[in-house]
């Protein structure tokens, strides 16, 4: 009994020790991959229906914009015709007003209402009388009109005011919300178009480097990253990429301020000149004419156990296909970036002002599954290095004639 105590109160002490592997944590295989890319692709489509909606929301906004213009138009001109009526109605009333001021004038002088009476009673005969008693009938009733059509014509220039007032605070709100509303949708299409820009240009890549490695004998319930580090040719160093060359333009900031990265290094050699794979690797993926680096190779490599990729931009043709095992010896493709510059005689690159290569070394493995998958981000600026670290290149300016010789 005291040994079987002093065994439990052992285990006791060791089970805090023992390894336990936590079920929780499970690799990503092939096949989980690809079902992401699926849903991504899905709310690409999502996001591109969003984007329409939202583009012809902006359409209908700019119509009811041009709308609202013309109507704003017609208001202006109305409100100047409403100005020049009530100016004519003010000098109308200005006008009536002296009219009355006369006739009471008149009245007062002929002492109110017995004027009449001694106007009519003066007549010579009984026609003149009859006539007087007309004519003072007449101007009664004129005086009376007058006295009405002018407080008629005073509420009406004050009806019509606040018909302008009302108009104006009117035209001021629809403008406000038109405004509010063409700012929001462009915000709006600003990010949509945002996403759909990182969707539409990774998506295809992403299945072009899985569908690599399942070419190459991966399993869809295997893990990438075990079987695809598997796969690539081992290799001991890296070499210059062309024959002949110079470096015009240095891994990392551009300027004191640490502003503009360069992500990578530019080898300066004439449109044409043949382009090499710096090691041993696996081509992962293939890009044409992307927007910014033109025509481009993305190769995988092993150098030494470690892993590590590499970006061979501004090509005027690629030699190589995705999935191609390549070797120092290797012809990557052309160089370019002037006839294919968005600034010169080309039209889709818009990151090359002139004939050179653009090379990009960076550790790990750039995919969906591997180390990182952010183009952008991840393998320009938080995984890319000083390519000066892995490949012996001369000082800034100064040629090679070889890709062997060192310096």
């Amino acid at each position: 009994m005291k040994k079987i105590v002093q065994i439990i109160c052992i285990l006791g002490l060791l089970i805090p020790y023992i390894y336990i592997p936590d079920m929780k944590v499970k690799a990503k295989t092939l096949g989980d991959l690809l079902k992401e890319l699926e849903q991504q692709k899905a709310e690409l489509e999502q996001n591109k229906q969003q984007k329409a909606e939202t583009e012809q929301e902006i359409k209908d906004a700019q119509a009811g914009i041009t709308r609202a213009k013309n109507q704003i138009e017609k208001i202006y001109k109305d409100l100047m015709d409403l100005n020049t009526e009530i100016e004519l109605l003010n000098e109308s009333i200005a006008k009536k007003e002296q009219e009355m001021k006369d006739i009471i004038n008149f009245v007062q002088v002929s002492n109110g209402e017995s004027a009449y009476m001694e106007y009519a009673f003066g007549a010579k005969d009984f026609t003149d009388f009859i006539y007087r008693m007309a004519v003072s009938e007449q101007l009664t009733n004129y005086n009376e009109q007058l006295i009405e059509q002018f407080n008629q014509d005073i509420e009406e220039s004050k009806r019509k005011q606040e018909e302008l007032k009302k108009k104006q605070a009117d035209l001021a709100e629809q403008q406000k919300e038109l405004e509010s509303k063409a700012a929001l949708l462009g915000e709006e299409l600003k990010n949509i178009e945002a996403v759909a820009v990182d969707l539409e240009d990774m998506l295809d890549y992403q299945k072009e480097i899985i569908q690599v490695y399942i070419d190459k004998g991966c399993k869809e319930n295997e893990d990438i990253k075990t079987c695809g580090r598997a796969l690539l040719p081992p290799g001991t160093s890296f070499y210059r990429p062309t024959e002949t060359g110079r470096i015009t333009s240095e891994w990392g900031p551009r300027d004191f301020a640490g502003r503009n990265w360069h992500e990578g290094i530019d080898v300066g050699v004439a449109e044409g000149t043949p382009v090499y794979a710096v090691a041993n690797g696996l081509v992962s993926l293939i890009m044409y004419q992307y927007k910014c680096g033109g025509n481009m190779v993305v190769v995988h490599h092993n150098i030494n156990g470690k892993t590590y990729t590499t970006v061979y931009a501004h090509l005027l043709s690629i030699s190589v296909r995705s999935g191609d095992t390549v070797n120092r010896n290797t012809l990557i493709g052309y160089s370019g970036g002037y006839s294919t510059s968005a600034y010169y005689s080309g039209s889709y690159d818009q990151c090359s002002y002139g004939a050179h290569l653009h090379l990009t070394v960076a550790t790990g493995l750039f995919g969906k599954g591997f180390d990182y998958d952010n183009w952008t981000y991840e393998l320009n600026y938080k995984y890319s290095i000083n390519p000066r670290g892995v490949i012996n290149f001369p000082g800034m300016y100064t040629y090679w004639y070889d890709r062997l010789t060192a310096f």
